[in-house]
């Protein structure tokens, strides 16, 4: 078996562990797991709305998204998934996905099977207790964008995505420092954000206009955090992180 710091797997250890403290016995089960090391270009699709599902994973690298179209063919993407963080979860207790999960960019994935993850949290209660906690946070992130998206207006709308896509990239290093890179197309941004593309750029321009940000192609700088902070609501209350604090 490959070294813990060498297996793949090591990422589903990190990310439970973020919930809570794993047992050896637990890790070393996690890290005995077969998987699939699978690559995905953007547009591709991991999990297909009503096609049967048995494997789960963590994201390696690229940016994912859960979305469900409409009949006329509109997207609503409905959670964006950074390196980090689990795939697929719901898998461990239902047969069949009611969303898609799909590719923004070239992205890496782990994937396992979903009853393997689920006997060893059977076995062990604190990594149920982890999938739980990882799941519960993923509901609060999409009641949320559900706030956002029905009360708030286009200014604060994009204002509160741009703090929380720079807090869950990089925390307060991504505050800190200013800037960070926003890798979504403004038509990417549309269909989170339940806007158009037109729509997105004249409200990056008033956001730069009223200086807020400052933009150098997909590079966004944070110019007044704290006024944009207040504009767009934002509280990282319901991120749930131990590590997330804004003290800046």
């Amino acid at each position: 078996m490959p070294r813990p710091d060498e297996n793949p797997l090591a990422r589903i250890v990190e990310k439970l562990g973020e919930c809570a403290r794993i047992p050896d016995k637990a890790i070393e089960a996690i890290l005995q797991m077969p998987y699939v090391d699978k690559q995905l270009h953007p547009g591709s699709f991991l999990v297909r709305e009503g096609a049967f599902a048995n494997k789960c994973g963590v994201l390696a690298s690229g940016l994912l998204v859960y979305q469900k179209t409409s009949r006329n063919g509109d997207r609503q993407i409905l959670s964006i998934k950074m390196p980090g963080d689990m795939l697929g979860l719901e898998s461990l207790y239902l047969d069949t996905p009611d969303y898609n999960i799909q590719a923004l960019t070239r992205s890496k994935t782990v994937i396992v099977q979903s009853d393997l993850l689920k006997s060893i949290s059977d076995e062990f209660v604190v990594v149920r207790h982890a999938i739980s906690r990882i799941m519960l946070t993923e509901a609060s992130i999409l009641r949320e964008l559900i706030l956002n998206i029905g009360r708030r207006d286009a200014r604060a709308r994009l204002a509160h995505f741009l703090c929380e896509f720079a807090v869950r990239t990089g925390g307060t290093d991504k505050i800190n420092n200013r800037s960070f890179e926003l890798t979504l197309t403004q038509e990417q941004l549309g269909d989170a954000l339940g806007l158009t593309a037109v729509h997105i750029n004249r409200t990056l321009q008033l956001l730069t206009r009223d200086g807020l940000i400052a933009r150098d192609g997909k590079n966004i700088r944070f110019v007044d955090w704290n006024r944009l902070q207040s504009i767009a609501d934002f509280s990282t209350r319901y991120l749930h992180s131990r590590e997330v604090r804004l003290d800046v």
